[in-house]
């Protein structure tokens, strides 16, 4: 079963001001003919990269097999086997506490990276918005996820590894 991956307002607002903001200091390099660009160069330099690696990196759908439950990326999906799975559940943005960032893109392209919660520690996150999220946990990490449709993801997943379904 696939699960798209749409991204929340928040995210869409971000991406695009930082996609605008790197094509006005790309016309700015290819147009100042004062020969001074340092300044757009290392804004590009840095922005540029950014971009390109948010997109590789963030979600495009989610898939649930037999086995497995799939994060589809153009570079670098992950894999998770349900048999590793100990526990999945529809959780709100309120549920993580405070939450601060390891190593992480907040909001290009969505949320992605290492982040650690007060209350349910260190995890990685690959949403695409803050709405529909899903925290998998084994015995030794923690995902979260937000794939349209989250309560169904969240029974048919369940279904899968003999969970009964949560009220």
């Amino acid at each position: 079963m696939r699960y798209a991956a749409r991204l929340d307002d928040n995210s869409k607002l971000v991406t695009h001001l930082i996609i605008i903001i790197s094509l006005v200091f790309l016309f700015r390099q290819i147009t100042d003919i004062s020969q001074d660009t340092l300044s757009t160069t290392v804004m590009l330099f840095i922005l540029v990269p950014v971009i390109v690696i948010a997109w590789c990196l963030s979600p495009r759908y989610y898939t649930i097999t037999a086995t497995t439950i799939l994060i589809r990326r153009p570079l670098l999906s992950i894999t998770i086997r349900l048999e590793d799975v100990v526990r999945l559940r529809s959780i709100t943005e309120e549920d993580l506490g405070n939450s601060s960032r390891l190593l992480n893109i907040g909001g290009v392209f969505g949320y992605l990276g290492t982040y650690r919660s007060s209350e349910i520690g260190k995890y990685q996150r690959w949403c695409t918005n803050r709405e529909d999220l899903v925290l998998i946990e084994s015995d030794n990490q923690k995902w979260l996820i937000s794939p349209a449709g989250a309560d169904d993801f969240v029974r048919r997943v369940n279904q899968l590894i003999n969970i009964p379904d949560q009220p």
